[in-house]
């Protein structure tokens, strides 16, 4: 439907507005294909001569946002962190919560367990080690 409330059929070689993956912008088509039902089905664009996919117009929206977590259940919160630091080594066996002190990554928890695997969270950084599980 068009400003004046008129509604307009897409006919084969009519322009159209629509987004171009090539220009990386919304640009003047022409209509080179329709569907079964009528609709624009494939475009060919007036600036870099492409064919494609009909995509309506791009319009500008706010991404939601997002807010940062590890991924995994449970919190470093709910983890005791003031037992002792121990040295990480692949020979020896951790528990979650253990405090464990990485030579690259530094002084981190315990934070899940898996039967060769533990997940040790450093700050931020969520880390997947071996141990002798």
């Amino acid at each position: 439907m068009n400003a004046l409330g008129i509604v307009k059929t897409a006919q084969l070689g009519g322009d159209v507005d629509a987004y171009c993956g090539k220009c990386k912008e919304t640009r003047e088509h022409v209509i080179a294909a329709l569907n079964e039902k009528g609709g624009i089905s494939r475009v060919q664009c007036r600036t870099c001569q492409s064919n494609h996919l009909f995509r309506e117009r791009q319009t500008r929206t706010a991404s939601p946002r997002t807010t940062a977590g590890t991924g995994r259940k449970g919190s470093a919160k709910e983890i005791d962190d003031s037992g002792p630091l121990r040295p990480y080594s692949m020979k020896e066996r951790f528990n979650i919560g253990d405090r464990v002190e990485h030579v690259k990554f530094g002084i981190g928890v315990v934070v899940g367990v898996r039967s060769e695997k533990i997940d040790v969270k450093f700050g931020r950084e969520m880390k997947i080690l071996l141990h002798a599980g």
